[in-house]
């Protein structure tokens, strides 16, 4: 049976109708009281990630999320190549590239930063800054905020701690309150908030 067709059977045996969505239907309660939604992607090789990011943003405007809360934050891949992974952008107020020390990842970077430039001349947008993550240098940072100035709000260590959280589905903030050795690291998260 092919892909589609399990979809569509899982669709009818919920009875999914697109115009029947509620918040609750996507929006989850996650640590701290923070609202989440997971938007997927398609199967490798059988779709496009941003097009699945650019639709994402049609159903949360009918839902009104985005005037239901003060502060949303879209965690995107970087590298911009089409309109729907930019798409986020029409609904910001500011953008914060997320970043390492490498090359490839300071190119996404750059194109982040082209999209939020192309994005101002029709909105109020405006570039943050940059943040550093998980690296052990910062030469190849250093060198792209001097040629492309913007502000460098952080840099976080790399820090095994962060990949482990990932893996066991935690934030660092949870793991923290059984390992106060991680403190320091949700330190810097908080000074990128501030």
């Amino acid at each position: 049976m092919e892909k589609a067709e399990l979809e569509n059977q899982q669709l009818a045996v919920k009875d999914y109708h697109y115009e029947d969505v509620w918040p609750e239907d996507v929006i989850y309660r996650g640590y701290g009281g923070v609202d989440r939604v997971e938007v997927g992607g398609p199967p490798v090789g059988a779709g496009c990630g941003g097009y699945v990011v650019g639709e994402t943003v049609k159903p949360l405007k009918e839902l009104n999320a985005f005037y239901e809360y003060d502060i949303i934050s879209f965690d995107v891949l970087g590298d911009v190549a089409c309109g729907g992974f930019a798409a986020p952008l029409n609904y910001a107020d500011y953008c914060i590239i997320i970043t390492d020390n490498g090359f490839d990842a300071l190119f996404a970077a750059n194109r982040i930063a082209a999209s939020v430039r192309e994005k101002s001349h029709t909105h109020t947008l405006r570039l943050a800054g940059l943040v550093g993550n998980r690296t052990s240098g910062r030469d190849l940072i250093d060198k792209y905020v001097e040629a492309c100035p913007m502000p460098v709000l952080e840099v976080l260590p790399l820090v095994e701690d962060i990949r482990v959280s990932r893996v066991k589905g935690k934030t660092l903030f949870e793991m923290a309150e059984y390992q106060p050795n991680l403190n320091y690291v949700h330190d810097f998260h908080l000074n990128i908030a501030d």
